[in-house]
């Protein structure tokens, strides 16, 4: 409880101490006193537990942050860093609270430094500033704020401990999330088993069985519905470091940038919040160092010294959308591909649209950078950001205009655990496609389709790549009566149109996913595997993955089984 309770606050404190580095002094109050308070609560805390060096650690702290309240010390960029500086050795030392309680010696020897740094810090001379905060807050000393002070504005979003010991009712509980994992699972299979009784009662025409059945199923979509909803996060538990990245990179780069937050109460399956980390890192790290311009070359430019680069989220329909803006230099779609012809990553004869041409930009070991800096350069950032998201069953985007900014948008499914899913039959097996990524479904003659020379579609005057599902895994067991039809299922695939034929389309279903594991690791064209409603297992098309491993195969090579 004690570790919880002072990350949380420490997670506080971070974006409060950036907002005072930028806050007017009338506007600053009220920030300084959530940061005192929450310093003085894990120095309260810390004594309490017995960690006197962390304890004395946050009380250097609160003396330089006393001169902030009562006006004699300014708050300035230098100041914030040293203050976030303060903070990240505490954080350090509060997760490693226990291994420090049983070493005092090393305990006291790792906050030494940082309180005589602090110490120090108090007692140089400041330059103050005028602070009506100052005159308005009588009453209040360095030991904590007074009777009337409001708690923090994160204090309250998430119940940490009961404060009122009257209380008989335990409000909340902490579950680890690994708990929430097995709870999806077990409905996804509850779930299987409803719809394998459904179809039981169905074959059996009895109508009391039926009428059960289906009451079952409304109960377990209630209860599938409530566990998804537990994994439920809203971005801010990953939005709020960011500022502090951005922040740090302007620093490295002698640059100057705001990160603007948006949507950060939108929620996202905390498997994707966690695995989003890596891609949103390395597209803000790029909108620093290849985005924003120097503070020289803005203002020559007629723009504001201080770049702005948003990081924003909203849903739309069952996908999250999350949008990486800069104003800054742009990309120059022509000279993007001239680079990547001279490095031979593209063809030249061939004419690509300007949208195909910025997308050049995740091509691997492509950059258009003029050297290799600590933060980009390798032209490894982008294509790892695209994998990454692809990963994740979504896709990335790219639109940029020279010397007005650049705009990556990414779209990504809500949830991972549960999918609406097309079943088919191919070969006598049952594979399910994503139905994000299906269109339609059509008949084909079996004739055309058994016509190895072609391997194209006229799908109302269109030719459409066409792909034989049960050829394509070389199964055994597909019908050969030529003069029955076969079905294709029209899938959309990094923005490109294919046909999959298969034997038969069995109707939309809902799939608990479930990943293959390290033994047979990542196969091409495969997300995962899931259970039928008859109790055998099929596999999961990833759309996108088996689109490019059709096109690296020869047209009308067979694939063995499993490769």
């Amino acid at each position: 409880m004690f570790v919880e309770s002072c990350l949380e606050q420490l997670s506080g404190i971070e974006s409060a101490v950036l907002d005072l580095e930028k806050a007017a002094p009338q506007e600053s109050r009220a920030k300084v006193e959530a940061v005192f308070r929450a310093a003085h609560t894990i120095k309260g805390d810390a004594a309490a537990m017995g960690a006197a060096p962390l304890a004395e650690l946050c009380h250097a702290v609160e003396s330089v942050l006393a001169q902030v309240r009562d006006g004699s010390r300014p708050v300035d960029v230098a100041l914030g860093g040293e203050l976030l500086r303060a903070f990240d050795v505490v954080r350090s030392m509060v997760r490693r609270v226990r291994e420090l309680l049983e070493d005092a010696g090393e305990a006291t020897a790792e906050a030494a430094g940082e309180v005589a740094r602090l110490t120090a810090l108090a007692a140089s001379p400041a330059t103050p500033e005028p602070s009506a905060a100052a005159e308005d807050a009588p009453g209040q000393d360095a030991a904590g704020p007074g009777p009337e002070a409001a708690p923090p504005a994160w204090e309250g979003s998430r119940p940490r401990r009961l404060r009122d010991e009257s209380l008989e009712r335990i409000e909340s509980i902490t579950i680890p999330a690994g708990e929430l994992d097995i709870l999806v699972d077990r409905v996804g299979e509850l779930g299987i088993v409803q719809a394998r009784l459904e179809s039981l009662a169905r074959r059996l025409g009895d109508r009391d069985f039926m009428t059960v059945a289906e009451e079952t199923g409304r109960l377990c979509a209630l209860l599938r519905d409530q566990a998804l909803g537990l994994r439920m996060l809203p971005l801010q538990v990953s939005f709020l470091k960011y500022r502090r990245l951005v922040r740090d990179a302007c620093a490295a780069l002698g640059k100057e940038a705001a990160l603007v937050l948006d949507g950060e109460n939108t929620e996202l399956d905390k498997t994707l919040i966690e695995r989003l980390n890596t891609p949103i890192l390395h597209l803000l790290r790029n909108a620093v160092d290849h985005g924003i311009e120097t503070p020289e070359k803005r203002r020559a430019a007629g723009k504001p010294v201080c770049g702005r680069i948003s990081l924003s989220a909203r849903q739309d329909g069952n996908e999250v959308v999350i949008e990486v803006t800069d104003d800054g230099a742009g990309i120059d779609a022509d000279a993007l591909w001239e680079h990547a012809v001279a490095r031979g990553l593209a063809d030249p004869g061939r004419s690509l649209s300007r949208q195909e041409k910025l997308s050049l930009i995740f091509v691997p070991g492509l950059s258009t950078a003029s050297g290799v800096g600590e933060l980009s350069g390798r032209g490894v950032g982008m294509d790892a950001a695209r994998e990454g998201i692809e990963s994740l069953r979504g896709d990335i985007g790219v639109d940029s205009e020279p010397g007005r900014g650049t705009v990556f948008t990414i779209r990504l499914p809500v949830s991972l655990a549960i999918i609406d899913c097309l079943e088919v039959r191919a070969g006598g097996q049952a594979f399910f496609f994503h139905l994000d990524y299906v269109e339609e479904c059509l008949e084909v003659p079996r004739r055309q389709a058994a016509d190895a020379t072609r391997r194209v579609l006229d799908l109302r005057g269109k030719p459409t790549p066409m792909l034989c599902l049960a050829e394509f895994f070389a199964l055994a067991g597909a019908p050969c009566d030529l003069d029955l039809p076969a079905h294709a299922v029209v899938v959309r695939a990094a923005g490109e149109r294919f046909c999959i034929l298969v034997d038969e389309v069995l109707g939309q279903k809902q799939a608990v996913l479930k990943h293959l594991g390290p033994a047979l690791g990542h196969v091409a064209g495969i997300l995962g595997g899931t259970v039928t409603e008859e109790g055998f297992m099929a596999l999961v098309l990833d759309v996108p993955g088996l689109a490019q491993a059709a096109l690296a195969s020869p047209a009308g090579e067979k694939r063995r089984p499993g490769a």
